[in-house]
């Protein structure tokens, strides 16, 4: 292990930190109602004997973060409502960063251009840590009120997942994550109440429906 950066660019506690998948870019989420987006590049700091040697030993290579100049004045900051925390902020496998807030919203952005979001989903409880599925392109959202809803880029909602005391959450959803390679369980959700539940998500189905 070797530390080789730290970003101390946001004002309170970071709730996420995650690499784009395919570009040198990094998105971090905060409780200080931002998110914000950093590049990625081999380290320009000449590195000691100790740590050349560590490296080939590991076959570690160090890498360095700095400020992405979106706009002028340092770390682009994209502002949800005052007062909330930016619970998430994902990259998708194109030029997308979506996030979501304790305000109630998930806001779709183009990374080409920050100044606005795309589309605005507006919801009716706090979005927990989101996932957008890497091949369709749907945002699973796990909320405060027991609800998981599912949406696709352009903000339309496709589903509601059950939320009974035999299929469902008890308790606050906090966290959803997409899987790929199954289709036959393709998305799971934790929560509150102790369980991580497993979802067979008939995609082709909701597209056709929509």
């Amino acid at each position: 292990m070797l530390l080789v950066s730290s970003l101390l660019c946001h004002d309170q506690e970071l709730t996420t930190a995650l690499h784009h998948p395919s570009q040198r870019l990094v998105v971090t989420s905060s409780s200080d109602t931002t998110f914000r987006l950093w590049t990625s590049g081999p380290s320009i700091h000449s590195a000691t004997s100790s740590m050349d040697t560590q490296t080939e030993r590991t076959g570690a290579v160090a890498w360095m973060l700095r400020t992405r100049l979106i706009l002028p004045g340092g770390c682009h900051n994209t502002q949800h409502c005052p007062d909330s925390t930016v619970t998430s902020a994902v990259f998708t496998v194109g030029d997308n960063v979506v996030s979501g807030s304790d305000d109630r919203t998930v806001k779709v952005w183009d990374l080409k251009n920050m100044r606005s979001p795309i589309a605005t989903i507006r919801t009716d409880s706090a979005v927990n840590r989101l996932s957008v599925s890497t091949n369709q392109r749907i945002i699973a959202l796990p909320h405060d009120n027991r609800q998981v809803r599912l949406f696709d880029m352009n903000g339309v909602r496709l589903a509601r997942l059950p939320r009974s005391n035999r299929m469902g959450h008890r308790r606050m959803v906090c966290c959803s994550v997409w899987n790929e390679e199954n289709q036959s369980c393709n998305l799971f959700t934790c929560g509150f109440d102790r369980q991580a539940i497993g979802w067979n998500i008939n995609i082709p189905a909701l597209l056709q429906e929509k």
